[in-house]
Protein backbone atom coordinates (compact mmCIF):
# COMPACT_ATOMS: atom_id res chain seq x y z
CA UNK A 1 0.00 0.00 0.00
CA UNK A 2 1.63 3.57 -0.83
CA UNK A 3 1.92 5.73 2.39
CA UNK A 4 0.30 8.82 3.32
CA UNK A 5 3.14 10.88 2.03
CA UNK A 6 3.22 9.73 -1.42
CA UNK A 7 -0.49 9.89 -2.00
CA UNK A 8 0.34 13.62 -1.05
CA UNK A 9 2.62 13.80 -3.37
CA UNK A 10 0.63 12.41 -6.48
CA UNK A 11 -1.95 14.84 -5.49
CA UNK A 12 0.07 17.62 -5.52
CA UNK A 13 2.01 16.87 -8.60
CA UNK A 14 -1.03 17.78 -10.91
CA UNK A 15 -0.83 21.01 -9.45
CA UNK A 16 2.64 21.65 -9.69
CA UNK A 17 2.79 20.90 -13.27
CA UNK A 18 -0.31 23.65 -14.02
CA UNK A 19 1.49 26.13 -11.85
CA UNK A 20 4.79 25.36 -14.41
CA UNK A 21 2.99 25.24 -17.28
CA UNK A 22 1.52 28.22 -16.34
CA UNK A 23 4.88 29.93 -15.60
CA UNK A 24 6.40 29.03 -18.71
CA UNK A 25 3.66 30.75 -20.53
CA UNK A 26 4.15 33.74 -18.67
CA UNK A 27 7.90 33.87 -19.41
CA UNK A 28 7.32 33.36 -23.30
CA UNK A 29 4.32 36.12 -23.04
CA UNK A 30 6.48 38.47 -21.65
CA UNK A 31 9.10 37.71 -23.73
CA UNK A 32 6.46 38.83 -26.96
CA UNK A 33 5.58 41.89 -25.17
CA UNK A 34 8.51 42.96 -24.80
CA UNK A 35 9.47 42.27 -28.44
CA UNK A 36 6.11 44.05 -29.73
CA UNK A 37 7.05 47.06 -26.96
CA UNK A 38 10.19 47.65 -28.74
CA UNK A 39 8.96 47.68 -32.39
CA UNK A 40 6.76 50.41 -31.07
CA UNK A 41 10.21 52.59 -30.97
CA UNK A 42 12.26 51.47 -33.60
CA UNK A 43 10.60 51.63 -36.85
CA UNK A 44 10.26 48.59 -38.88
CA UNK A 45 10.93 49.31 -42.13
CA UNK A 46 14.44 50.46 -40.85
CA UNK A 47 14.79 46.96 -39.86
CA UNK A 48 13.80 45.24 -42.86
CA UNK A 49 16.11 47.65 -44.67
CA UNK A 50 19.06 46.80 -42.94
CA UNK A 51 17.80 43.23 -43.33
CA UNK A 52 17.95 43.45 -46.70
CA UNK A 53 21.27 45.35 -46.83
CA UNK A 54 23.85 43.32 -44.63
CA UNK A 55 26.67 42.99 -45.65
CA UNK A 56 27.04 39.02 -46.28
CA UNK A 57 30.41 38.77 -45.50
CA UNK A 58 30.31 40.02 -41.78
CA UNK A 59 26.95 37.53 -41.35
CA UNK A 60 29.36 34.77 -42.77
CA UNK A 61 32.04 35.94 -40.43
CA UNK A 62 29.18 36.23 -37.67
CA UNK A 63 27.80 32.43 -38.21
CA UNK A 64 30.79 30.15 -38.73
CA UNK A 65 32.24 31.82 -35.25
CA UNK A 66 29.45 29.77 -34.07
CA UNK A 67 31.92 26.60 -34.14
CA UNK A 68 34.59 28.53 -32.24
CA UNK A 69 31.62 29.59 -29.61
CA UNK A 70 30.27 25.67 -29.30
CA UNK A 71 34.03 23.99 -29.29
CA UNK A 72 34.81 26.31 -26.46
CA UNK A 73 31.81 25.26 -24.27
CA UNK A 74 31.81 21.82 -25.07
CA UNK A 75 35.95 22.31 -24.39
CA UNK A 76 35.68 23.63 -21.05
CA UNK A 77 32.82 21.52 -20.10
CA UNK A 78 34.80 18.01 -20.90
CA UNK A 79 37.71 19.77 -18.44
CA UNK A 80 34.80 20.23 -16.01
CA UNK A 81 33.59 16.48 -15.82
CA UNK A 82 36.75 15.14 -16.44
CA UNK A 83 38.02 16.63 -13.19
CA UNK A 84 35.28 14.11 -11.59
CA UNK A 85 35.43 11.21 -13.94
CA UNK A 86 38.57 11.38 -16.37
CA UNK A 87 36.76 8.32 -18.34
CA UNK A 88 33.71 11.03 -19.34
CA UNK A 89 33.70 10.20 -22.85
CA UNK A 90 33.52 13.43 -25.79
CA UNK A 91 30.00 12.38 -26.84
CA UNK A 92 28.73 12.23 -23.68
CA UNK A 93 30.26 15.72 -22.99
CA UNK A 94 28.48 16.88 -26.37
CA UNK A 95 25.37 15.67 -25.84
CA UNK A 96 25.35 16.82 -22.62
CA UNK A 97 26.29 20.67 -23.30
CA UNK A 98 23.97 20.60 -26.25
CA UNK A 99 21.22 19.22 -24.64
CA UNK A 100 21.76 21.38 -21.38
CA UNK A 101 21.25 24.43 -23.73
CA UNK A 102 18.12 23.08 -25.10
CA UNK A 103 16.16 23.05 -21.98
CA UNK A 104 17.84 26.38 -20.61
CA UNK A 105 16.26 28.03 -23.76
CA UNK A 106 12.66 27.43 -23.00
CA UNK A 107 13.35 28.30 -19.13
CA UNK A 108 14.00 31.93 -17.35
CA UNK A 109 18.02 32.62 -16.90
CA UNK A 110 18.62 29.08 -18.82
CA UNK A 111 17.64 27.31 -15.51
CA UNK A 112 16.76 24.33 -17.48
CA UNK A 113 20.38 23.99 -18.37
CA UNK A 114 21.37 22.15 -14.85
CA UNK A 115 19.01 19.45 -15.42
CA UNK A 116 19.93 19.50 -19.40
CA UNK A 117 23.15 18.49 -18.70
CA UNK A 118 22.46 15.92 -16.00
CA UNK A 119 19.72 14.12 -17.39
CA UNK A 120 22.08 13.29 -20.60
CA UNK A 121 25.42 12.27 -17.90
CA UNK A 122 25.20 8.67 -16.81
CA UNK A 123 28.87 8.32 -15.63
CA UNK A 124 28.79 11.33 -13.22
CA UNK A 125 26.21 11.32 -10.34
CA UNK A 126 23.68 14.22 -10.84
CA UNK A 127 24.81 16.17 -7.79
CA UNK A 128 27.91 16.94 -9.13
CA UNK A 129 26.97 18.08 -12.45
CA UNK A 130 24.71 20.34 -11.04
CA UNK A 131 27.60 21.53 -8.73
CA UNK A 132 30.08 21.76 -12.27
CA UNK A 133 27.20 23.62 -14.05
CA UNK A 134 26.59 25.75 -11.20
CA UNK A 135 30.50 26.89 -11.24
CA UNK A 136 30.50 26.96 -15.16
CA UNK A 137 27.53 29.74 -14.92
CA UNK A 138 28.65 30.88 -12.10
CA UNK A 139 32.79 31.93 -13.75
CA UNK A 140 30.55 33.03 -16.70
CA UNK A 141 28.44 35.45 -14.38
CA UNK A 142 32.06 36.87 -12.78
CA UNK A 143 33.43 37.62 -16.23
CA UNK A 144 30.49 39.23 -17.97
CA UNK A 145 30.01 41.18 -14.02
CA UNK A 146 33.59 43.00 -14.71
CA UNK A 147 33.28 43.81 -18.32
CA UNK A 148 29.84 45.06 -18.00
CA UNK A 149 30.62 46.76 -14.71
CA UNK A 150 33.29 48.91 -16.41
CA UNK A 151 30.98 49.65 -19.63
CA UNK A 152 28.19 50.67 -18.13
CA UNK A 153 30.50 53.10 -16.04
CA UNK A 154 31.38 54.47 -19.32
CA UNK A 155 28.78 54.32 -21.02
CA UNK A 156 26.98 56.33 -18.06
CA UNK A 157 29.86 59.07 -17.99
CA UNK A 158 30.07 59.17 -14.17
CA UNK A 159 33.43 60.45 -13.87
CA UNK A 160 36.46 58.86 -13.72
CA UNK A 161 36.97 58.54 -10.00
CA UNK A 162 33.68 57.23 -9.58
CA UNK A 163 34.69 54.93 -12.51
CA UNK A 164 37.72 53.81 -11.17
CA UNK A 165 36.45 52.77 -7.63
CA UNK A 166 33.45 51.23 -8.99
CA UNK A 167 35.14 49.11 -11.24
CA UNK A 168 37.56 48.37 -8.71
CA UNK A 169 35.54 46.83 -6.83
CA UNK A 170 33.93 45.10 -9.22
CA UNK A 171 37.10 43.51 -9.54
CA UNK A 172 38.21 42.10 -6.31
CA UNK A 173 34.39 41.28 -6.02
CA UNK A 174 33.94 39.11 -8.91
CA UNK A 175 38.07 37.48 -8.88
CA UNK A 176 36.88 36.80 -4.88
CA UNK A 177 33.56 34.95 -6.16
CA UNK A 178 35.69 33.33 -9.41
CA UNK A 179 38.62 31.54 -7.34
CA UNK A 180 36.59 30.99 -4.05
CA UNK A 181 33.05 28.94 -6.23
CA UNK A 182 32.52 27.12 -2.54
CA UNK A 183 31.16 30.47 -1.27
CA UNK A 184 28.11 30.01 -3.27
CA UNK A 185 26.73 26.37 -1.71
CA UNK A 186 27.20 27.29 1.60
CA UNK A 187 25.36 30.30 1.33
CA UNK A 188 22.81 28.36 -0.56
CA UNK A 189 22.54 25.85 2.27
CA UNK A 190 23.53 27.71 5.61
CA UNK A 191 19.41 28.24 6.34
CA UNK A 192 18.78 24.49 5.57
CA UNK A 193 20.94 22.50 7.61
CA UNK A 194 18.90 18.67 7.36
CA UNK A 195 19.54 19.55 3.36
CA UNK A 196 23.10 19.13 4.06
CA UNK A 197 23.17 15.19 4.68
CA UNK A 198 21.14 14.52 1.48
CA UNK A 199 23.60 12.35 -1.00
CA UNK A 200 22.96 14.68 -3.51
CA UNK A 201 24.42 17.88 -1.80
CA UNK A 202 27.77 15.70 -0.68
CA UNK A 203 28.00 15.34 -4.13
CA UNK A 204 27.26 18.72 -5.39
CA UNK A 205 29.71 19.93 -2.57
CA UNK A 206 32.17 17.51 -4.13
CA UNK A 207 32.16 18.58 -6.80
CA UNK A 208 32.65 22.78 -6.13
CA UNK A 209 35.62 21.83 -4.00
CA UNK A 210 37.82 19.80 -7.30
CA UNK A 211 38.50 22.92 -7.89
CA UNK A 212 42.02 24.02 -7.18
CA UNK A 213 43.48 27.32 -8.13
CA UNK A 214 45.70 25.92 -11.48
CA UNK A 215 42.06 24.68 -12.71
CA UNK A 216 40.32 28.04 -11.60
CA UNK A 217 43.48 29.86 -13.63
CA UNK A 218 42.69 27.20 -16.83
CA UNK A 219 39.22 28.02 -16.30
CA UNK A 220 39.38 31.61 -16.55
CA UNK A 221 40.98 31.68 -19.44
CA UNK A 222 38.46 29.56 -21.04
CA UNK A 223 35.71 31.46 -20.27
CA UNK A 224 36.98 34.91 -21.13
CA UNK A 225 37.73 33.42 -24.57
CA UNK A 226 34.40 32.24 -25.08
CA UNK A 227 33.17 35.69 -23.80
CA UNK A 228 35.45 37.42 -26.33
CA UNK A 229 34.29 35.09 -29.15
CA UNK A 230 30.77 35.95 -28.39
CA UNK A 231 31.70 39.81 -28.50
CA UNK A 232 33.62 39.29 -32.09
CA UNK A 233 30.24 37.76 -33.00
CA UNK A 234 28.66 40.80 -32.11
CA UNK A 235 31.00 42.95 -33.53
CA UNK A 236 30.34 41.46 -36.80
CA UNK A 237 26.81 41.19 -36.97
CA UNK A 238 27.02 45.16 -36.25
CA UNK A 239 28.91 45.61 -38.92
CA UNK A 240 26.95 43.82 -41.24
CA UNK A 241 24.19 46.74 -41.03
CA UNK A 242 26.44 49.92 -40.49
CA UNK A 243 29.93 50.62 -39.53
CA UNK A 244 30.45 50.13 -35.79
CA UNK A 245 34.21 50.90 -33.76
CA UNK A 246 35.19 48.20 -31.96
CA UNK A 247 35.19 50.56 -28.55
CA UNK A 248 31.68 51.11 -29.41
CA UNK A 249 30.55 47.41 -30.21
CA UNK A 250 31.87 46.15 -26.86
CA UNK A 251 31.07 48.50 -24.94
CA UNK A 252 27.09 48.03 -25.63
CA UNK A 253 27.76 44.49 -26.14
CA UNK A 254 29.33 43.87 -22.51
CA UNK A 255 26.39 46.34 -20.87
CA UNK A 256 24.31 43.96 -22.96
CA UNK A 257 25.35 40.86 -21.41
CA UNK A 258 25.57 41.86 -17.79
CA UNK A 259 21.87 43.44 -17.83
CA UNK A 260 20.04 40.47 -19.61
CA UNK A 261 22.17 37.99 -17.05
CA UNK A 262 20.92 40.06 -14.08
CA UNK A 263 17.13 40.41 -15.55
CA UNK A 264 16.36 36.64 -16.34
CA UNK A 265 12.79 37.54 -16.64
CA UNK A 266 12.14 36.04 -20.04
CA UNK A 267 12.71 32.52 -22.42
CA UNK A 268 16.01 32.75 -23.73
CA UNK A 269 16.49 35.99 -22.73
CA UNK A 270 14.06 37.19 -25.70
CA UNK A 271 13.27 40.89 -25.10
CA UNK A 272 15.82 41.86 -22.81
CA UNK A 273 18.29 40.88 -24.78
CA UNK A 274 17.11 43.11 -27.59
CA UNK A 275 15.77 45.63 -25.46
CA UNK A 276 18.76 46.01 -23.61
CA UNK A 277 21.19 46.50 -26.81
CA UNK A 278 19.07 49.16 -28.36
CA UNK A 279 19.34 51.37 -25.39
CA UNK A 280 23.04 50.96 -24.80
CA UNK A 281 23.94 51.53 -28.36
CA UNK A 282 21.88 54.25 -28.65
CA UNK A 283 24.27 55.60 -26.07
CA UNK A 284 26.98 55.55 -28.47
CA UNK A 285 25.04 56.67 -31.46
CA UNK A 286 24.47 53.43 -33.43
CA UNK A 287 20.80 53.16 -35.09
CA UNK A 288 18.40 51.13 -33.52
CA UNK A 289 17.97 49.29 -36.19
CA UNK A 290 21.41 48.07 -36.73
CA UNK A 291 21.81 46.49 -32.57
CA UNK A 292 18.59 45.29 -32.98
CA UNK A 293 19.04 43.16 -36.02
CA UNK A 294 22.48 42.15 -34.47
CA UNK A 295 20.77 41.21 -30.98
CA UNK A 296 18.22 39.36 -33.00
CA UNK A 297 20.82 37.07 -35.04
CA UNK A 298 23.06 36.77 -31.98
CA UNK A 299 20.06 34.75 -30.76
CA UNK A 300 19.56 32.84 -33.56
CA UNK A 301 23.06 31.61 -34.09
CA UNK A 302 24.29 31.28 -30.60
CA UNK A 303 21.04 29.85 -28.61
CA UNK A 304 18.41 28.95 -30.91
CA UNK A 305 20.29 26.42 -33.43
CA UNK A 306 22.46 24.91 -30.90
CA UNK A 307 19.34 24.16 -28.92
CA UNK A 308 17.63 22.54 -31.74
CA UNK A 309 20.77 20.87 -31.86
CA UNK A 310 20.46 19.33 -28.72
CA UNK A 311 17.35 18.11 -29.18
CA UNK A 312 18.80 15.12 -31.33
CA UNK A 313 20.00 14.41 -27.47
CA UNK A 314 17.00 13.96 -25.93
CA UNK A 315 17.76 11.03 -23.49
CA UNK A 316 14.86 8.17 -23.45
CA UNK A 317 12.50 7.89 -20.85
CA UNK A 318 12.87 4.99 -18.70
CA UNK A 319 9.94 2.54 -18.64
CA UNK A 320 8.61 1.72 -15.76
Amino acid sequence: METREELMSEQELPGSRVRSLLLLAARAVLAVILLVLLFQFVSVSDVATSFLTARVEYLAGGLLLVVANLGLQVLKWRYFVRLMNPESTNLETAASLLFGITLGTVTPGQIGEFGGRALRHTSIRVGAIVGLTMVDRLQMMCVMGIAGTASLTILLDLGAVLTALIVGLAVLAFLGLFFNPQIVPLLIFRVRLKMLQRPWVQDFNEAVAVFRSRQLIMALLLSVTFYLVIYLQMFLLLNAYSSVQPGDAFLGFAAMMFLKALVPISLGDLGVREASSVYFYSLRGIASATSLNAALLLFVINVLFPSIIGLLFVPKVPQK
